[in-house]
């Protein structure tokens, strides 16, 4: 399941972080400029080469992330009620059938 960077965004407010408790990157990833489509290729085609290209830029799993909240959950000041994972797991559902 993926979560939206909204969503992350409302749980980080609904948590009530600390500035050093950050959970979304501090830079977002940049797009970059892809060639001019080649002239035999078709708007779908295209659109399905920008986004593999784009998906090639992208880490599957964020180490940073991942790593301070392996430190936080060790330290025991990780923190979350099955309440708001499951109140979280519905707001995904709900915007998910809004797409």
């Amino acid at each position: 399941m993926k979560i939206s960077i909204g969503e992350c965004t409302k749980a980080a407010a609904a948590a009530k972080t600390s500035a050093d408790e950050k959970i979304l990157p501090e830079k977002m990833p940049v797009r970059k400029k892809t060639a001019k489509p080649s002239a035999n290729l078709t708007p779908l085609e295209h659109g399905m080469a920008v986004a593999q290209e784009a998906l090639k830029n992208i880490p599957d799993i964020r180490e940073d992330i991942v790593e301070e909240l392996k430190k936080r959950i060790e330290n025991g000041e990780y923190d979350v009620s099955g309440e708001e994972i499951a109140e979280m797991m519905m707001r995904r559902r709900a915007a998910d059938r809004i797409r």
